[in-house]
């Protein structure tokens, strides 16, 4: 695992969110972008923590994953609380 010191708890749970709902939806990252039209790396440093997304970017995350853009708010949510 990398060095969390750099990464801000919230993209950090921002992260886990995002590949949590990702692997339930059985999706890889590569399908994710396909879908998603984002960039399988930029995915990547999403799940990471190393970037914060954009309102356009979760919504056309959400729109891939089938779930509403809430979801992985409140999944980002849950995650902050542990």
């Amino acid at each position: 695992m990398t060095n969390h010191c750099n990464k801000s708890i919230e993209l950090l749970a921002f992260g886990r969110a995002l590949r949590k709902t990702r692997k339930e939806k059985e999706l890889t990252q590569d399908q994710l972008s396909l879908y998603s039209r984002v960039d399988r790396s930029y995915i990547s440093e999403l799940e990471n923590g190393e970037k914060a997304p954009t309102l356009l970017t979760i919504a056309a995350l959400a729109r891939a994953l089938h779930v509403k853009a809430s979801l992985l708010i409140e999944g980002y949510e849950r995650e902050l609380e542990k």
